[in-house]
């Protein structure tokens, strides 16, 4: 083979791959929390009716990993179940990326048992907090130590990993400064946490409502007191403020710049996520919130056609 030709193959062979991996990352790729993840997936679900051809990548690694795949200009939309981090603001700042913060829903965190547990009906905060406390390790290991009512049953508390922002706000929310216990059983995704506690008596979990809402008949959700009676993660508490230590915001992080060169499905389908997003925050078992709120994240986002 003369050299030229060899030159010649070399070049389109580069060029091939440059193009198949400028082609991957220009398709629209959704990254971050799976507490925000249903309302991409039921905007997907409605878009693809019409498109049937159509795809954005999903990959719902928690709130951390979404953030690192936006500030890395990997992900066009970021889901977030908190607030992005200093740091992560500053990731984003030093590798030139700007994005737009849209608050997008309204989301409390359960505490959820067994339908196979038929005595927990509630919790006091200071009971929660024991329950998932690090200093509870290999101490309080048994419900009757809780609260002296309860049955002499094994405590096995649950829920997602640090790297979601569900586990973060939750300990945050019981005082516990960013720790849980070291013998809690954590997953990767709140599916997992449901599972796990679905199975046992003894078993205790948190997870955003949605999920909680999603497995009903499985799992149920327990009231705590946080000082001013019983209350429970329902809709009207969460809007009352009454479970405000447990209530939060989620919020869509998305890079206008990325979605600008994205394909005219791309832009069409975010266009459709975020003018119908109450209908998909509900589908997602979600609380929406004020229309003006939806109207405003409509005129921050960037819609190119």
């Amino acid at each position: 083979m003369h050299r030229h030709t060899r030159l010649s193959l070399r070049a389109f062979a580069l060029l091939s791959t440059a193009w198949f991996t400028a082609s991957a990352l220009a398709q629209l790729r959704y990254a971050g929390s799976d507490t925000v993840e249903p309302i991409v997936e039921a905007a997907q679900i409605a878009y693809v009716r019409g498109h049937p051809d159509y795809k954005i990548q999903i990959q719902s690694a928690g709130t951390a990993s979404g953030m690192r795949e936006l500030c890395t200009g990997r992900a066009a939309i970021a889901g977030a179940s908190r607030p992005i981090k200093p740091d992560e603001a500053q990731n984003c700042a030093a590798a030139g990326i700007q994005y737009v913060e849209t608050p997008v829903a309204l989301d409390a965190v359960a505490l959820v048992v067994s339908t196979k547990n038929t005595w927990l009906k509630d919790l006091t905060l200071a009971e929660a907090r024991s329950v998932f406390d690090p200093a509870s390790a290999g101490k309080v290991t048994s419900w009757k130590q809780v609260r002296a009512s309860f049955p002499d049953v094994p405590i096995r508390p649950a829920g997602v990993g640090i790297k979601h922002g569900t586990f973060s706000f939750f300990s945050e929310s019981l005082g516990l400064k960013g720790f849980i216990r070291s013998d809690y059983k954590d997953f990767s995704g709140h599916a997992g946490t449901g599972r796990y506690v679905a199975a046992d008596a003894g078993a205790i979990g948190f997870m955003p409502t949605g999920e909680a809402r999603a497995l009903d008949g499985q799992v149920r959700v327990v009231g705590i007191d946080l000082g001013a009676g019983v209350v429970t993660p329902s809709v009207e508490d969460v809007l009352a403020g009454k479970y405000d230590k447990l209530s939060r915001s989620v919020y869509l992080y998305v890079n206008p710049a990325m979605l600008a060169k994205g394909s005219t499905q791309d832009n069409e389908f975010a266009r459709l996520l975020f003018t119908d997003m109450e209908k998909f925050v509900r589908f997602a078992n979600l609380i929406p919130l004020r229309g003006l709120q939806y109207q405003e994240n409509i005129k921050r986002v960037s819609f190119t056609r």
